[in-house]
Formats: C-alpha cells, structure tokens, sequence
C-alpha cells in the first residue's frame, strides 16, 4: 500500500519543479481557452437559431389557441342561441337583455344580432334595435344558399352601426321544418387582434399574420394590412400542404426583409397563423455573446502566464489536502454503512457540505452530485416555501423541528421525504450546522392518498342512485336548493311510470329494473341538452328540474319526454296502450320560490294526470283549479322497486 502513495509524491515533486512542464501547461491552458471560445460561439449559434425556432413555433402554436378561443367563444354563444330560438321562436324584447349579457360577459364580441329569413335585424345587443337589412351581406346570402350548421367567418368588412372594421361569425337559422328562418350573427373587432398582438415584442421588423385558410390576409401586424391575396405564397404553395404547421427561411412578401418563419393551421376554424422574425435580429444577441466572449478570453490568455508560476506550489499542496481528504472520508464511509437514513449537514447559509452515501440507495443520487449546493436540490420547488418557513423557526426551538416534503429524483420518480432538522451552535454563539435526517415515506403518502380517494368515492356513491345511475333524492335537494335563488324562474316535473306494478307482475322484478334504467338513461340525455336536472326520487318516480324555464316550455319539454318514453316501446301489457308510458306534473315558480312547495305542487299535479287516466302531463295551475275527485290510491307507487 505505501509505495503508491511515495511514487505519486516523488513524480509529482519532480513534475512541479520541470520548466518544459510550466510551459506545456501554458499552451495547454491557452489552446483550451480559444478551442472553447471558437466552440462556444459556433455552438451558441446554433442554439440561438434553434431557440428562435422554438420560440416562434410556440408563439404561433399560441396566437393560433388565441384565435381559437376567440372564434370559439363566439361559436359557442351562436350554437346556444341556436338551440333556445329552436325551442322558443319568439322570445320577446326581453331577449335583447339577454344578447347584450352575452356582448358584456366576453370581451372578443361587440355585437350580436339576429336577422328574419328576409334580412331585416329582429334583436340585438346594440339599444336601440337598428332597423338594418341586412340581405346583402355576404354572410346572409351564404347561409339562405347553403342549408349546412357550420360557424361561418367573414372578414373584415365595415360595420354598419359604428363604422370600423369587423369580423363577422354567423349561423343558419332554421324553422322546426329545416327551412331558413334567419342568421343570428356575432362581431368581433378588428382592433382586438392588433392590441393583442402589438403586445408581443419580436424585435425590429418582426410580424404576425392572421390569414384565411382560402389565402386572404385578414390581419398582418405591424403594417395593418388585410384583404390581400397570399395564395400565390410559398405558405399556400408549398408549406400548408406539405405540413398544417412547419418554420422556414423565406423573404418577406412585405418588406422583402429575410425571415425565419413559422405558421400554424388552425383545424377547427378555415384559419392560419404566422409569426416571423428577422434573420438580423435572431442573431443580434448571438454576436454580441461573440464579442463579450473574445473579450474575456483575452483577458484570461493574459492571466495564464501569471497563474502558471505558483502552478508547482498548488499542485504539492493540493496532494497534501487529498490525502487529508481521502483520510475523512473512510471516516465517513464508516458511518454511512451502518445509517439507513440520510444524514445532511449544512452551513449556515443553506450550502450542503455532507450528505451520507445512504442518499444513493434512497434517492438514487450520489454524494458529490449535492455537496456544495443549496440545500433546495432536495426539495421540489412547490414545497420551499414550506421549508424555509420551518428554517426561519429552528434557531427557536431547541428540541428540533419536523417537517415533510416532496422531492424529484433524477429519474423523474417523485418521492416524499421526512426531515428531522436540529439547529446546532458553538460555544460564541453562531450558527455551526444544521443537522438533518431525511427518511421515505413515499409508500405512507401513497396509502393514505388511497384512504382520501375512497373516503371520496364513498361519497359520491352516497349521491348516486345505484340502479339508474342518477343523482338521488339528497342530490335533488342540494340541486334545487343552488338554484333557487339564482334562476329567474324554476320549472320541477314529477314523473311516474304508469301502471308499474302490472309492468313488474308480469316481467318480474328484474324486468322492471331493466326498464327503470332505460328511462334513466333516457331522462339524463333529454335534461344535458336544457341544462336541466334528472333525479330518481324514489321507486318509479323521478324528478326533472329546469332552472329558467316557465311554465309553457316546461310542458313542451313534458310532452317531449313522453313521446320519448312512447319511442321507447318497451312493451307493458298492463297499460291501456301496450308500452311503458308515463304520467309528469309540472309546477313552476319565480325566485325567490320554496322548493319544498313547488315539490308538493309537482306531486299534487302528478296525481291529478294519474287521475286524469295517465299517459298526459299536468300543471300545478291546471290541478288546482279544477274541482278533481278525491284519486284513489295509486297502486303502482306500492310496488316501489326494491333497489331504491
């Protein structure tokens, strides 16, 4: 073992003292400092180049999500529209209340109108309703040609109510019959892209254009052009066919400046997004790195010479400090083959100065990957906050303090780790170290997330209906009881299946839970498309409530959902008319209302269709007027099936 060491220090002493070795030295060292400065600025280059590309790909992925979600939420608002002026046609003057909440709550849209199959503008979110025809619009002649629900974009042309450029996004309007009734339209300014996009900076002669997919330009910032003819481009010819998203160096069409360029093809909507910046400014920061390089690495020749001189004296002192070092740390290893936790000390300013090889079994980390660091590598960057909150009170607590954590391992595992801290000080009162011990405790964290999601699912299992798959009757009560102050108007429908004990004497009872299902499944498919809510509230009853609906639509849609159940065709031969049928009570009310007696009204008209032969719906209003025999007992609720 010992003549190792002794050549090591006798080549190294007669090394030290060698002038051709000062020199090799030198040359070496000066050869290094110009290698890397010419490696550094080709390889910045590159990466320049390849982090411009990645940052207007993701630029242009982003304004096309802007565009996106600008169009889309003006198609949503449209679709909406659609669908309650297909239940509801003449909605009143009141309806303008409601088109300008919509102009109010997104910020995209400045207006929203709504025009007859002749043209003319019957509401809209502009007061007072401009007396418009429309009918030579563009848009209009479109929809009353074409019979398709597609969100149609047409743009930018000029307003007729305030006179500045738009884009316009329409739907057909159709009657219960398929035939054209009208467009309901939606505006958005034009001027709401250019303030978005002059926000973003892409240095001098950077752009961003908006286009239609047919090649128009639509928005081209900073110039402000639009309606011009891109097709012929290299975009149109070569690129968007190749590829609905790519980045190319091109010359500019605009200012014949050359660019690197990227575009992306909208899918949802007939749109295409570009953003290009020029070459001159993407490598603009690359050359002044260059020069600040040349200019160190001059200053650092300069030095070499001076650090070559004490270079034979650090190299014997620096072997003298590894044998010393070499010497602590078998005591170290001593140690750590008998720790199974991890031991840390740090100084006083958080820098790690020993980990324990212990940290390799636990976290796959090796000592001298975290010696000399801060002490935050062991703490995921969530939880810092947390840790230094429990550092700030150690110095106060002598005992020690214990805190839990989360930490990411260098194979993406994410573990968590308990700390024990202890603040230790010497004898003049300053901190010395700060002491800790971290142990996993990943596999405790996992089972009691295990415990909290199936303390979870219990619960949701408490506000289901295990046969249909409905919400249940405590899901009703809270439903009503959230929006009973909230919707203007509130429509409950009480549901029955008819004659459901003949149904179960001769199917059975699991024949009449087959049943229960399908009027389930049925039920939670009509209320998704009104924003309603489906319950079983017991046996074969159910309950639909309709927020913001009155009375006369809430019948509509009863007598919808008995034609529904009708279509069904699930053959009772205890009903009058062969097939399972059922009877709906409705009572409405206007907030403020109490649930619990519009549920009594709901169930009082319930009794009253059951009266009035079943297979019909009834109001509460109607119920309550006529003078109605005393109803005989309903035998079907006496069969309430026994899953409920």
């Amino acid at each position: 073992m010992s003549p190792r060491p002794l050549l090591s220090r006798s080549w190294i002493g007669r090394v030290s003292t060698a002038t051709l070795v000062v020199a090799i030295f030198v040359i070496a060292l000066s050869a290094s400092v110009l290698g890397l400065v010419v490696w550094k600025g080709y390889d910045s280059r590159k990466i320049a180049l390849a982090q411009n590309e990645t940052e207007i790909r993701n630029l242009a992925h982003s304004l096309a999500e802007h565009a996106t979600h600008t169009f889309q939420g003006a198609d949503v608002v449209l679709d909406d529209i659609v669908s309650f002026l297909k239940w509801r046609p003449n909605p009143g003057d009141a309806f303008n209340e409601r088109l300008r909440a919509l102009v109010d709550n997104l910020p995209q849209l400045t207006d929203v109108a709504i025009t007859d199959a002749a043209g003319n503008i019957k509401y809209a979110s502009v007061t007072p309703v401009p007396q418009l025809n429309n009918a030579d619009r563009s848009y209009f002649r479109y929809h009353l040609d074409h019979d398709d629900n597609q969100l149609l974009i047409t743009g930018p042309i000029q307003s007729r109510t305030s006179g500045y450029s738009i884009f316009a996004v329409s739907r057909r309007l159709e009657t219960e019959h398929g035939r054209f009734a009208g467009v309901v339209v939606a505006t958005i300014a034009g001027d709401y892209f250019r303030d978005f996009y002059k926000s973003i900076d892409l240095g001098i002669g950077g752009s961003i254009s908006l286009l239609h997919s047919d090649g128009r330009l639509l928005i081209q910032w900073p110039s402000l052009q639009s309606g011009r003819d891109m097709s012929n481009s290299v975009l149109f010819q070569k690129a968007l066919p190749h590829s609905p998203d790519g980045f190319y160096l091109t010359v500019s069409p605009f200012d014949g400046l050359s660019k690197y360029l990227a575009y992306r093809q909208i899918t949802r909507y007939p749109l295409v997004v570009t953003v290009a910046r020029t070459e001159e400014a993407v490598l603009a920061g690359w050359r002044e790195a260059v020069r600040s390089d040349a200019a160190v690495a001059t200053a650092m020749l300069a030095c070499v010479v001076l650090l070559a001189a004490g270079l034979a004296a650090q190299l014997r002192t620096r072997q003298e400090v590894q044998n010393l070092l070499r010497e602590r740390d078998a005591h170290y290893r001593l140690i750590d083959a008998n720790m199974g936790d991890v031991i840390v000390l740090s100084d006083e300013v958080g820098i790690l100065r020993f980990v324990s090889m212990s940290v390799e079994t636990v976290l796959g980390l090796k000592p001298d990957q975290l010696v000399g660091r801060y002490w935050t590598v062991l703490v995921h960057p969530d939880d810092v906050p947390l840790v230094e909150a429990v550092g700030a009170r150690l110095p106060d607590t002598p005992a020690g303090l214990c805190v839990e954590f989360r930490m990411r391992c260098p194979e993406g595992r994410l573990v968590w780790l308990e700390a024990n801290f202890a603040y230790t000080r010497n004898e003049d009162g300053p901190t010395d170290c700060i002491v800790s011990t971290l142990r996993d405790v990943t596999r405790r964290k996992a089972i009691e997330k295990e415990v909290e999601d199936l303390n979870t699912r219990l619960a949701e299992l408490a506000r289901t209906d295990g046969l249909t798959g409905l919400p249940n009757r405590r899901s009703l009560d809270g439903f009503v009881g959230r929006v009973i102050t909230s919707a203007p108007t509130l429509s409950v429908l009480m549901i029955d299946v008819d004659d459901f004990k003949g149904f179960n004497d001769h199917f059975g009872h699991q024949g009449g839970d087959d049943a229960l299902r399908q009027l389930g499944h049925l039920f939670a498919g009509l209320v998704a498309g009104v924003h309603g809510f489906a319950a079983r509230y017991g046996g074969e009853e159910f309950t639909i409530v309709l927020p913001g609906t009155d009375a006369a639509a809430a019948r509509d849609f009863a007598e919808t959902l008995q034609a529904a159940v009708r279509a069904l065709a699930i053959r009772n031969p205890a009903s009058a008319r062969g097939c399972v049928t059922v009877s709906v009570g409705i009572a409405c009310g206007a907030a403020p209302c109490d649930s619990t007696v519009l549920l009594r009204d709901a169930d009082i008209a319930l009794y009253e269709a059951k009266r009035r032969g079943r297979d019909c719906c009834v109001t509460a209003a109607a119920a309550f007027v006529e003078d109605a025999a005393p109803l005989q007992p309903d035998h079907d609720s006496a069969n309430a099936d026994a899953t409920s």
